[in-house]
């Protein structure tokens, strides 16, 4: 364990980098409006550089008993025992407290909640080689959490959904295995939905469930043998993933080729092949798909695209900048955000030159315009990641960490923040 363990309400003190900035009552800045401030709080520190990581899967919520953040404090060295922790504030972020923590060879876990505000957190364990999901319980005060051992599951990069329609959750981790588990903890199914493909295999998955029910899988694949980061796909399921397919209707046998030689749509370029491409966030609403990703060329491009899930068609491809007046995202993490409502914005929030920063789109990503930006900066923010969805109360949530040594992970002198913008 660190030798530094800091009280589990790590401080008070909101960091209020700036109030938010004009015309709150609006559902989204428009052109020419002021750009809003970030509000930020020191959730624990020093932790180890990894605590938040990363933006692929979703480890902030909110529901009525408050917000919940996961994250990891310590490691070994070998990082077979990571010290992760649930905790939560009750006052809008402004404080946080310990719920439970565990010592496990994990990730800090993805987290959902239901309509009973119970929780449900998904971890792996690279020791045992399985994933387990922890069920924690409102009516019991999240005391103690119900847990399911997942065989086989274990991989350290893993996507979580939650489905209360079916009465389902959903778990893909980077060894190719997706698994269906009831809300109740039983482990219905799991199959191996890729394979290695020629070139390259599974690195980083993602999930995210439609408001129409359709389970969307989109991934990121790392080169066999090199450090290199090689392109992105997505398929999609309307039954619960029983079947898969693409966008254009044509039906994906499974495992499917994680990289290019296999059937699932590629979303990276033809000459992006040779560079680190990594996917951000994926996200559905109103009949839209949406992506953004970096691709590290000589002049690196950001990408934001967005898809027609009707036909299949890509309908916009912003890049090589993703930007609104201003502000310009440029990061290989970030996440979208948005609320169900017909017609309302997307926000998309990301770091740039050591400030957070979000975008907004008022038209389901047809236009994007300026809307939030850190008035601190920091030395190297990394793993910024949030809630896929507004709060009630309109805000946007996230939580990232900051380490004193720039690009380093591996110092073990982090900070983990939350924030939070408000939408509306």
């Amino acid at each position: 364990m660190h030798a530094s363990m800091l009280n589990p309400v790590f401080p008070v003190l909101l960091l209020l980098l700036a109030v938010e900035a004009g015309g709150c009552a609006l559902d989204a800045a428009a052109p020419g409006q002021a750009i809003r401030g970030i509000e930020i709080t020191p959730v624990d520190g020093p932790v180890i550089g990894y605590a938040t990581f990363q933006s692929h899967n979703q480890k902030v919520l909110v529901n009525q008993h408050g917000i919940f953040i996961t994250y990891c404090r310590t490691r070994n060295a070998a990082y077979t025992a990571q010290r992760w922790r649930l905790a939560r504030s009750t006052d809008g972020g402004r404080s946080f407290s310990t719920v439970y923590e565990e010592t496990s060879a994990t990730n800090p876990p993805a987290i959902e909640t239901d309509a009973d505000d119970n929780l449900y957190l998904l971890r792996t364990d690279d020791v045992e080689h399985c994933a387990y999901l922890h069920r924690f319980l409102a009516a019991d005060g999240y005391a103690k959490p119900l847990i399911t051992k997942i065989p086989s599951a274990g991989a350290g990069k893993y996507a979580a959904a939650i489905d209360e329609p079916r009465k389902r959750l959903y778990y893909f981790s980077h060894n190719e295995m997706f698994s269906v588990l009831g809300m109740d903890g039983k482990l219905l199914q799991s199959t191996h939905l890729l394979k290695q493909g020629n070139d390259a295999v599974l690195q980083y998955p993602h999930l995210f469930l439609d408001d129409d029910g359709t389970l969307h899988a989109a991934w990121t694949t790392q080169k066999k043998d090199v450090y290199l980061y090689w392109d992105i796909h997505h398929m999609l399921s309307r039954d619960g993933g029983q079947t898969w397919r693409n966008l254009d209707g044509s039906p994906i046998a499974i495992p499917v080729a994680a990289d290019q030689t296999g059937s699932a749509m590629r979303i990276t370029a033809d000459d992006e092949f040779d560079v680190h491409t990594w996917l951000s966030s994926v996200m559905a609403k109103d009949g839209k798909l949406h992506f953004t990703y970096m691709a590290q060329t000589k002049r690196v491009r950001m990408h934001y695209m967005r898809y027609d899930i009707a036909s299949g068609r890509r309908e916009i491809d912003l890049t090589p900048e993703f930007k609104g007046e201003s502000i310009s995202l440029q990061s290989l993490d970030g996440f979208f955000a948005r609320d169900a409502k017909p017609g309302s914005p997307i926000y998309c929030t990301m770091r740039r030159d050591g400030h957070l920063a979000c975008l907004v789109s008022r038209d389901n990503g047809g236009h994007w315009h300026d809307f939030a930006r850190s008035e601190a900066k920091f030395d190297s923010p990394y793993s910024v990641g949030g809630c896929r969805t507004i709060t009630p109360d309109g805000w946007i949530i996230g939580t990232f960490t900051d380490s004193k040594v720039p690009n380093s992970t591996e110092k073990d002198d982090g900070h983990v923040y939350f924030f939070r913008i408000k939408a509306k």
